[in-house]
């Protein structure tokens, strides 16, 4: 699962002015420079990636996704959830 770390980094440095080597798990999303409308972006690209659904509005986003972390342990979550429901069906 590192490489959905390394994607998570690589989308939101697509829309950072930032450099991608300057962005860690660690970085805060409001220190990417990074808009409401960027970060929907970047939720939207990797909802494509993975082929999940997140589940929150823009609103819900800047409460709950506060760091570059957050957003790797989200979409590690919902890549596992999806992974768990695909072995479980008949």
């Amino acid at each position: 699962m590192e490489d959905i770390a390394e994607k998570v980094i690589s989308t939101i440095a697509s829309v950072s002015p930032l450099e991608e080597s300057d962005i860690t798990p660690k970085s805060e999303l409001d220190e990417l420079e990074i808009n409401s409308l960027e970060l929907t972006e970047v939720v939207m690209d990797l909802e494509d990636e993975y082929d999940i659904q997140v589940d929150l509005n823009t609103a819900e986003a800047w409460q709950s996704l506060k760091t570059v972390e957050d957003v790797i342990v989200l979409v590690k979550a919902l890549v596992a959830d999806k992974a768990a429901e695909t072995s479980t069906r008949p």
